[in-house]
């Protein structure tokens, strides 16, 4: 039989490769191509067409509708998706921004630019991506307004991969019911079985004779457009392929009867009106009434638990997903047997943040200079790991909150608080991140008194009565990011929403009177300091709580109230943290901006030379409890010492810059960041214009002045910011002025005046400058990569507290062996005798800050001043330091406090072209941990990449196995 077509007229006939172009920038979420290991020819890759309209449904896209409340297409992308991780690419067209949101952020997205060309034309376009090309994968094709069950791809997989060798189309055929039959593209075949062509309905009633036209309207087995084949395959036939036929469309079912006379095999799959899936198969969605027949055949709905492993398995190495499904498998465990017992039919949220790297800029996310970092997310390498916080939630009912961690280490003696306490529900006065702050304190300490900790007032009247003083660990002031402070400020930075839909969400479920409770398990153990344990566990946290309650608040909000949130733990700062936490991607160094009114956005991506620099992470001591033994006389143990407390110091240098700001009266709306940001991204050092504006500003802040000075000079400037703020936020005056005594009220709070080296008052041109300094610096190693070394050096410069020339240590050999002038010393008062004997000197913070320093002429390079501190050093620190540079070289290793400094993990950065990093490591082993009778919890700690965080709901607590075997088997073993 023959079958002529009528080409519909104005359509040119044309080969597909002529009629459709294909370009890189057709791809919508380029991103989204390195998940899941990228494509690669073992594994198979979706191609979901999904750029039609759909002409009964309105304007609204056919495969965004949505059956058993989830969008239609999105059922053939959960279903291929739970057989193994390989990206889906989904082509779009007709409101295409709407049906990206509704099939799922992680998917690759291609731009149609003819959504009427056809099934073959879309099939086409989806070769915008390259690497299905360069990788050759297998390619699933299917039809976003049709669902295919993860049985059939599993039967089409299988059949298309059998027999011996692959074949080279395998397509779904099905046995249509009259007349369900009609308007199919029917199946014709020889009379052994063997497929010879598809025809479609169309080019069926273009026939001219009557007979043979019955005949072909007669089959009953007819298309049911689902295909296998491997993409070079593919292409190469389609590039030929025309629009010839009556519709003027491009078929992709063409593809049959061009194999067919190429000789090409072609298999199968078939089903009939007793397959168990026929209905959901074979069904057509043309008009709504469709869509209610689909949803009564569905099979009992897990798009919960495929949500949840696709949401978690995005932008995440594998590796680290079976961390996290172990994890969750000790969780679950504890949860359904242990002492909280989840309710199996109530919902669970899962929350998962891992901590973070700061490559480089240390400190300069300060309040009113909101400086960038460069720094990345970080997890579990393996299933063997566990750094990552996940937190698995579930509402309670008993007016407690639980809160259960699997580490001992972070368990309390009573591991629930009061719902009700009214300590936890922020009044309308705390309205911004300084009002929250004192009341966060507050409430932070409040829970740790309840659970037996010893609070300030009361260690004085123990000291009073001269009873025996509790340890540092059991003492409040020590303890404000123990586990139960962190979650009760996350929680009530969350109430502090009150406004929008958002904040009606918000105490619809947390608020008084609504709020009966919650119970928490959590899990993880990234390293203390420098690696942000406690923003990740107030990050999971709040992604938990969202999930939970479905507040849909996005990535900007749960960033903002987690800064919020450690403002009530005894840190300042913290938004570099969160913002990369939150939004950052595993193996990549992202500077991101710390200013909340830029909502935390990328500045840019810079490469990190990690073929040559490799960053260690060695311990140094207890950061608080024993920081102030090992700081020579630094910082204090506690508020009774003259010494301010590291915790003191803190808050003082974190408010430096705010405090700054007001002196030299820079505008609100403005950050000292902001000024210089142009310059540094672009060329790594200031305009000479600029340079003389920061050295007016620095000279405009004193060098050493009292602290009840400057509160003098700060309250002097009230009417000013009043002002400013009435200008900037159109408040009312009296709103302005509650509003100005409250911020600078916060400004003076939980620090003493200071003595440093031995001098009374604050150097607070010394810590502005830092700021400015330490970005210079790093913007310069940024620019300058091949000076690497030297440039962490210098940065180091900034946190130091003592001088040590290193040629006046022994040589190495000798450093690796106790020597004999050290018997009979130990610990700290070994160190110190090594300062001694080494003439160390206090650092001059204030070297080359004075104001003729400042005021020369000729280039204002802040990357070479000699002076500056932020004062988060550490003796021990200047003085390993010392060691690494006379044992290996200074071009071949440099030192750099991390995060906040002041003791725990410090960064060993080794040119491994100049020294081996075992090496290294087994120097510190011997020289230091050895020497000063260390005994770090582990001796380094080397991250990994991981990914951002996120919180994800299951419906019922009894399907968290199946998400657990969803991410096993996506994960190696």
């Amino acid at each position: 039989m023959t079958h002529p077509r009528s080409h519909t007229p104005g359509r040119p006939v044309q080969p597909l490769a002529a009629a459709a172009r294909l370009g890189r920038e057709k791809i919508l979420t380029p991103d989204n191509l390195e998940q899941d290991g990228g494509i690669s020819p073992d594994r198979p890759v979706l191609v979901t067409l999904a750029a039609g309209k759909g002409t009964r449904f309105g304007d609204q896209p056919k495969c965004a509708q949505r059956v058993g409340g989830v969008p239609l297409a999105r059922h053939t992308i959960d279903a291929f998706w739970s057989l193994g991780p390989s990206p889906v690419i989904c082509v779009v067209g007709h409101r295409k921004d709407e049906v990206m949101a509704a099939l799922g952020a992680e998917n690759v997205y291609v731009a149609s630019a003819n959504p009427t060309g056809g099934t073959a034309f879309a099939a086409f376009e989806a070769f915008s991506v390259g690497e299905l090309l360069d990788e050759n994968p297998l390619l699933v094709i299917g039809m976003g307004d049709r669902i295919a069950t993860a049985s059939v791809l599993r039967e089409l997989y299988r059949t298309h991969a059998g027999g011996g060798r692959e074949a080279d189309l395998t397509f779904l055929t099905a046995h249509y019911e009259p007349p369900r039959y009609r308007g199919k593209g029917r199946i014709l075949r020889d009379p052994d079985g063997t497929v010879r062509k598809i025809l479609e309905q169309k080019d069926i009633d273009a026939v001219e004779d009557p007979a043979e036209r019955e005949a072909l309207d007669d089959l009953r087995e007819g298309n049911c457009p689902l295909y296998v084949v491997r993409a070079r395959t593919l292409y190469r036939h389609l590039c030929d392929l025309t629009n010839d036929n009556a519709q003027g469309e491009y078929y992709l079912t063409d593809l049959v009867a061009i194999l067919r006379a190429q000789g090409g095999e072609l298999r199968t799959v078939t089903v009939t009106p007793g397959h168990s899936e026929y209905v959901l198969l074979c069904a057509d969605v043309t008009r709504p009434a469709d869509l209610a027949v689909l949803e009564q055949k569905l099979p009992p709905s897990k798009a919960d638990v495929v949500a949840a492993a696709r949401a978690i398995r995005s932008h995440r190495p594998a590796g680290q997903v079976g961390a996290i499904g172990a994890q969750l498998t000790e969780l679950y465990r504890e949860a359904a047997e242990g002492t909280l017992l989840f309710q199996a039919d109530q919902p669970v949220a899962v929350g998962i943040s891992g901590g973070r790297l700061r490559i480089a800029f240390m400190h300069p996310d300060m309040g009113r200079f909101l400086g960038p970092a460069w720094q990345m997310p970080i997890g579990a390498k393996d299933a063997s790991g566990r750094e990552q916080i996940v937190i698995l939630a579930q509402p309670g009912a008993d007016d407690q909150i639980h809160l259960y961690p699997l580490n001992p280490a972070f368990r309390e003696t009573r591991n629930s608080v009061a719902a009700g306490a009214a300590c936890m529900y922020p009044g309308p006065e705390v309205s911004d991140w300084y009002g929250y702050e004192a009341f966060g304190t507050r409430m932070a300490e409040t829970l740790l008194a309840s659970l037996g900790y010893v609070t300030d007032a009361e260690l004085a009247r123990l000291r009073d009565a001269g009873a025996a003083i509790p340890p540092s660990q059991r003492r409040v002031s020590a303890n404000l990011r123990r586990p139960f402070s962190l979650v009760g400020n996350a929680i009530a930075s969350l109430r502090t929403l009150r406004s929008g839909p958002a904040g009606a969400r918000v105490q619809g479920a947390l608020g008084a009177g609504a709020f009966r409770g919650l119970r928490l398990v959590t899990d993880g153990a990234i390293p203390q300091g420098g690696f942000s344990s406690s923003s990740a566990v107030t990050v999971a946290t709040l992604n938990a709580l969202n999930a939970l309650y479905r507040l849909g608040l996005v990535p900007d909000d749960l960033v903002y109230l987690a800064c919020q949130a450690e403002y009530g733990t005894g840190v300042r700062a913290g938004s570099l943290d969160q913002a990369t936490e939150q939004k950052g991607r595993a193996g990549r160094g992202t500077l991101i901006s710390s200013n909340p009114k830029d909502h935390y956005r990328v500045i840019g991506t810079s490469p990190v030379p990690a073929d040559r620099i490799r960053v260690l992470f060695p311990f140094s001591v207890d950061r608080d409890t024993e920081t102030w033994r090992w700081s020579a006389g630094m910082y204090g143990e506690g508020s009774s010492s003259a010494r301010p407390t590291t915790s003191e110091i803190r808050k003082l240098t974190g408010k430096a810059a705010e405090l700054a700001a007001i002196l030299t009266r820079l505008p609100v709306r403005v950050d000292w960041f902001q000024e210089i940001e142009a310059d540094l991204v672009g060329t790594g050092r200031l305009t000479p214009a600029n340079g003389r504006r920061v050295g007016e500003f620095l000279r405009a802040i004193p060098l050493l002045i009292s602290r009840e000075d400057l509160r003098r000079c700060v309250l002097a400037n009230q009417a000013w910011y009043v002002d400013q703020l009435m200008r900037a936020g159109r408040l009312g005056e009296e709103a302005a002025r509650g509003k100005a005594e409250q911020a600078f009220a916060s400004l003076f709070a939980e620090w003493r005046e200071p003595v440093l080296h031995g001098v009374v008052g604050i150097p607070l041109r010394a810590m502005v400058a830092y700021l400015f300094g330490e970005v210079a610096k790093n913007f310069h190693l940024i620019h300058h990569p091949e000076e690497w070394i030297a440039c962490v050096a210098r940065s180091q410069r900034g946190d130091r507290c003592f001088d040590i020339d290193p040629a006046l240590l022994p040589p190495r050999e000798e450093l690796l062996r106790r020597l004999p002038w050290e018997e009979g010393l130990t610990g700290p008062a070994l160190m110190e005798a090594w300062l001694t004997n080494l003439g160390a000197t206090p650092f001059d913070y204030n070297a080359g800050l004075d104001d003729a320093s400042l005021s020369r002429p000729g280039p204002f390079e802040p990357h070479r001043w000699d002076g500056t501190n932020f004062f988060r050093g550490l003796a021990l620190i200047d003085l390993i330091e010392a060691m690494l540079v006379r044992a290996f070289g200074c071009e071949a290793v440099a030192v750099r406090v991390n995060a906040a400094g002041q003791g725990d993990f410090f960064q060993v950065h080794v040119d491994t072209r100049q020294a081996d990093v075992e090496a290294v490591k087994g120097f510190i082993r011997a020289a230091v941990y050895a020497r000063f009778d260390l005994r770090p919890p582990q001796e380094f700690v080397e991250p990994h990449p991981g990914g951002g965080a996120v919180g994800v709901r299951l419906d019922r607590f009894d399907r968290l196995p199946d998400l657990i075997a969803l991410l096993s088997a996506l994960s190696p073993a």
